[in-house]
């Protein structure tokens, strides 16, 4: 995996953002430092944030390599659960609206007459 991740991040270029794209799961990489936000610039990944080592460029980096969306999994399924719901509670309440309409339509009807 470290040659992966060198490899990737031979090919991407670094960020100096700060993140608040999702939190690190090391405060540091296997160098000791702390890993720098950088995006991917390969055809495959093109685009795709990573975390990698700080030292990458200047032959001491420790190959550290970990994909910064890998740390929002477990968000986004959860947003994604909670979409869901709210989804069903729509469809709760436009029934709910169907009945009121259909309801006030034939009172509206009943007194006419």
């Amino acid at each position: 995996m470290a040659s992966q991740g060198s490899q990737a991040a031979r090919s991407s270029s670094a960020s100096g953002q700060n993140s608040s794209q999702g939190r690190r799961r090391r405060t540091t990489c296997y160098c000791g430092e702390r890993p720098v936000l950088a995006t991917s610039s390969t055809v495959e990944n093109l685009g795709r944030r990573f975390w990698g080592c700080v030292n990458y460029g200047i032959g001491e980096e420790c190959g550290y390599f970990v994909w910064a969306e890998s740390e929002q999994e477990p968000q986004v399924a959860r947003l994604k659960r909670r979409i869901t719901g709210l989804k069903g509670k729509v469809k709760t309440v436009e029934r709910m609206l169907r009945m009121a309409v259909a309801v006030g339509l034939f009172t509206f009807s009943w007194y006419k007459q």
